[in-house]
């Protein structure tokens, strides 16, 4: 709740709060890669869609290690394209809300329901920073 309505309010704020989640979040997940891989597949029993609990007890499990370092990666980018403008920004925002909106069935571990929050949050985020660039400020 507290990025969106930073998002509303300070959305240049709310970016930077964007940005580092989303490398803090890299960061995490590919040191837990390496040392305890296989905390991830505690998910399986909090997923809310069958096909997410079959998919972490299924090839998650059989690779988990390589598939953590590829969402890390993805954060890592997303973070990334954070910090840009125009058509790479857009990319980074729609990245954030496709990675939102997808661990959103893993439920309770997922922190549901602020993950569609947070997906909505990047929405505004970038609505507001595209109404500052093509809106002039009053002096």
């Amino acid at each position: 709740m507290g990025l969106l309505l930073l998002a509303l309010r300070w959305p240049r704020l709310a970016r930077a709060l964007f940005v580092f989640v989303f490398l803090a979040a890299s960061l995490f997940n590919s040191y837990t890669a390496f040392t305890e891989p296989e905390v991830y597949l505690n998910y399986a029993s909090m997923a809310v869609l069958a096909i997410y609990r079959d998919f972490i007890n299924g090839a998650f499990a059989a690779h988990t290690q390589l598939f953590v370092l590829a969402i890390a990666a993805g954060q890592l980018c997303v973070s990334a394209l954070l910090t840009r403008s125009g058509s790479l920004f857009r990319l980074g925002v729609i990245g954030g809300f496709v990675f939102f909106v997808s661990i959103a069935p893993l439920g309770f571990g997922s922190a549901f329901p602020s993950t569609l929050l947070l997906a909505i949050a990047l929405l505004v985020l970038h609505y507001n920073l595209r109404q500052q660039v093509t809106t002039p400020q009053n002096s």
